[in-house]
């Protein structure tokens, strides 16, 4: 009797930006998607947007420069390809989700608390214009 693989953890993976790899993520919720029947058969599928977080960096401003990059209207400059790679314990690249002409429709910039410990956080909602996953 074969013994089956243990299931891949999902807490190690790394975000790229255009090739630049953005540090400090705490989740990167991959996109839902979802289909409904409809009388003559399945209805169109849609994907959710891409949904991330992560701890703010001293002097690291790639998001929010991002972002004021589409709020200033430079629609070439502000779409972005996304790269979220799934990551095992032993480093090796799992599997690779990419997001071509993805930008910002949502930042939520850190949320400030004097009587919490927790860090400061910055939270993006990503709309994008095709996903590809990829098993590496």
């Amino acid at each position: 009797m074969a013994i089956a693989p243990d299931p891949i953890r999902g807490n190690i993976f790394k975000v790229e930006i255009d090739d630049v790899e953005v540090e400090g993520w705490r989740y990167a919720n991959i996109p839902a998607i979802s289909t409904a029947p409809e009388d003559d058969g399945w209805g169109e599928s849609v994907l959710q947007p891409l949904e991330m977080e992560r701890g703010v960096l001293p002097g690291d401003t790639y998001i929010h420069d991002w972002q004021e990059t589409i709020s200033d209207g430079d629609e070439d400059a502000g779409l972005r390809t996304v790269v979220v790679t799934l990551i095992d314990q032993d480093g090796s690249d799992l599997l690779r989700w990419t997001f071509e002409d993805a930008w910002i429709t949502y930042y939520r910039p850190p949320q400030l608390d004097g009587a919490s410990d927790d860090i400061a956080t910055e939270r993006i909602t990503v709309a994008f214009d095709s996903m590809e996953r990829e098993d590496l």
